[in-house]
């Protein structure tokens, strides 16, 4: 974190933000090195401890201590994914800090042997309705202190699972969606972590069955519209996921409520170009 704050500091010092001595945010850039980084040497300690295997009557302390320090860069590597998470899907409202070209996404943490599964992967950061469509990730408040309702990536997991679980079930046997559910929904609709696992679950087809669900409630579309929004930049929201939901809503009688949607939600970049390609207007919602 220390390349993080560094990087934060010096641009804060000559960018908006000096203008606010509490301000307190991430750099997406400068956090996608750190987490490259961090990675890299917890892969390499991995792979030397699978490797390396204390023969017998040799003290195991060194060998533990390694593991230690591995399964902590592991930890660290999660908390740091869902900040890096946060900040790029949530850019900043302000416009940011003037900031070079960023690098490369980060990239698929990589499994080494018997070391640690289930690592966080970062998201690609994607370019915002309101910047140029090359503008680099520019530092933002989100991610840096409040990371929503849940303490990690995991958690966000196991409650989105539920909660998919809880309107599959609904759906099936003709009940209301329980209202615990929709609280979750519209608590956690710009959440990066569950708003992904959510909708991963539920597929195309779950989601306009959860249109259906909110019985044209404005509160209830309005965090079915805005999660939709966060996971697309999580989920591969391409042509065949977006001819998939709309199918689900012409079968569910949602249609003119799903395109309102589509064309409403504040999308990934890619995921507008697919919309795009679908020639989607909200006069020929029925059609």
């Amino acid at each position: 974190m220390a390349s993080t704050g560094g990087v934060m500091a010096t641009q804060m010092r000559t960018g908006p933000a000096a203008r606010d001595p509490e301000f307190r945010g991430i750099d997406p850039p400068a956090l996608n090195q750190v987490i490259r980084q961090l990675q890299d040497a917890q892969n390499a300690i991995q792979g030397w401890l699978n490797g390396h295997r204390p023969p017998p009557g040799v003290s195991t302390a060194g060998y533990r201590q390694a593991d230690e320090v591995a399964r902590w860069a592991a930890e660290q590597l999660g908390m740091l994914t869902r900040r890096y998470n946060f900040a790029v899907t949530h850019p900043s409202p302000g416009g940011g800090i003037d900031m070079p070209p960023a690098p490369t996404p980060a990239p698929v943490p990589r499994k080494t042997g018997g070391g640690p599964v289930g690592t966080p992967r970062p998201v690609k950061a994607p370019p915002h309705r309101t910047s140029p469509a090359k503008a680099a990730p520019r530092p933002t408040p989100h991610g840096a202190g409040d990371l929503g309702g849940f303490p990690d990536r995991p958690a966000a997991a196991r409650a989105a699972k539920a909660d998919a679980l809880s309107v599959a079930a609904s759906v099936q046997h003709g009940r209301p969606v329980p209202d615990p559910v929709w609280r979750h929904l519209e608590a956690n609709a710009g959440d990066p972590d569950y708003t992904e696992k959510l909708y991963e679950r539920l597929g195309p087809a779950g989601a306009a069955d959860l249109l259906k669900a909110a019985q044209g409630d404005k509160a209830r579309l309005e965090a079915v519209q805005q999660s939709l929004g966060t996971s697309s930049h999580h989920l591969t929201m391409d042509v065949r996921w977006l001819r998939a939901f709309l199918a689900g809503a012409d079968h569910a009688g949602v249609r003119p409520v799903a395109v309102q949607v589509l064309l409403g939600a504040d999308m990934s970049g890619r995921t507008r170009e697919a919309i795009a390609r679908l020639d989607l207007h909200p006069s020929t919602a029925t059609a």
